[in-house]
């Protein structure tokens, strides 16, 4: 993904690693789908062309480079040759001279440019860190099953985000592991509570795309009289639904903004859609949400009915409603406590220990 897009664990991972003292090159996006011919994509095209193969040094971060490839999307087999060809021999000529020979990739789309990079790469080891039921996307290539098989087979180690995620790799990987989302734990719990009784406002943060969020359910909450403060990219939400009464749209914000922002939300909720592409997810966000000691309202995503006891699940927008409304009543300062010492247990050091300890053991 692009370094500047929602920060998840892609971005986290890349500034840990070069926290650790690792010389970190973060690759953006080398391309899933077709993209749209919309302006506001015509307008990223334009942004990687003009950037294309530029590194960029993120502040305070002396040791990562954000490198921007130029490739056509893996899909058509024009595309693909011209990549084979063309663009792949430039981008892992410029990666060497950022990076120098031999290095360990950390992979995460399975697309054939994922594939022709590591083979070109050359790399001392190969950790693919699945992320995502690629085959779900919309408009992906047709052979992303068989390019990620043939990266399974390729790769030294393998990761998984969620257990359904895990139960399918360890088909072809019995030594595949879990490896959850994270939380930079102190800047979460620091967040101050509301001083106020209730719920007031709900907060959702993260992608705004139609394909997982439920925007029904948020519709509902806000007709039902709470604020509901949305914080994220607005590309694809439903035609007009940021006139809705009660929604408070602030747009994309910083990751390291976004503790300020969310000092005055009441709960958080997390309303996904039940889909092929979302049961294989574990939220990036969830131990965020739970650090902050506030309640939250999940979709029943398999990953979210793990966590029962410490989420509060609702599968209707009714459901969220009626759930959000109790939640005065049902509120303690020993479930607060639960949430957070539970998030803890989740930390991005601890994360980053298990897949340090992991990479060194298998180099």
């Amino acid at each position: 993904m692009r370094w500047n897009f929602l920060w998840q664990r892609h971005q986290t991972l890349a500034t840990l690693f070069a926290r650790a003292g690792y010389p970190t090159v973060f690759v953006e996006t080398t391309g899933l789908a077709n993209p749209k011919f919309d302006p506001a994509t015509l307008r990223k095209v334009l942004a990687r062309f003009r950037g294309s193969s530029r590194e960029k040094r993120p502040p305070e971060e002396a040791r990562l480079t954000v490198y921007s490839p130029l490739t056509l999307p893996p899909t058509l087999k024009l595309f693909r040759r011209l990549n084979q060809k063309f663009f792949v021999p430039r981008v892992v000529e410029d990666l060497r001279k950022i990076a120098g020979t031999q290095p360990v990739v950390v992979a995460y789309p399975p697309t054939r440019t994922t594939l022709d990079l590591i083979s070109s790469l050359q790399p001392r080891l190969t950790f693919y860190d699945c992320s995502d039921d690629y085959a779900s996307f919309p408009g992906i290539p047709k052979d992303i099953i068989a390019t990620e098989r043939e990266l399974l087979r390729q790769a030294d180690l393998v990761s998984c985000t969620s257990k359904n995620l895990l139960k399918r790799m360890r088909s072809a990987r019995p030594d595949a592991f879990l490896s959850g989302p994270g939380v930079d734990f102190e800047r979460f719990a620091a967040i101050p509570r509301p001083r106020r009784n209730g719920i007031h406002t709900v907060c959702f943060f993260g992608h705004l795309g139609q394909e997982r969020i439920d925007f029904a359910a948020l519709r509902a909450i806000a007709r039902a009289g709470f604020q509901v403060r949305l914080i994220g990219d607005s590309g694809r939400m439903e035609c007009g639904f940021l006139t809705t009464t009660g929604i408070d749209y602030r747009g994309e914000i910083a990751h390291l903004d976004l503790p300020a922002a969310l000092a005055d939300v009441d709960a958080f909720v997390l309303p996904y859609r039940m889909n092929d592409l979302t049961k294989s997810i574990s939220p990036a966000k969830i131990f965020e949400c739970l650090a902050t000691g506030r309640p939250v309202v999940a979709a029943p995503l398999p990953t979210m009915t793990e966590l029962e006891g410490y989420v509060c699940l609702a599968e209707k927008p009714e459901d969220y409603v009626r759930v959000l409304r109790g939640l005065a009543a049902s509120e303690s300062e020993e479930k607060s406590l639960a949430r957070r010492e539970l998030a803890r247990e989740n930390s991005w050091d601890r994360r980053f220990a298990e897949i340090e300890s992991k990479i060194l053991c298998a180099l």
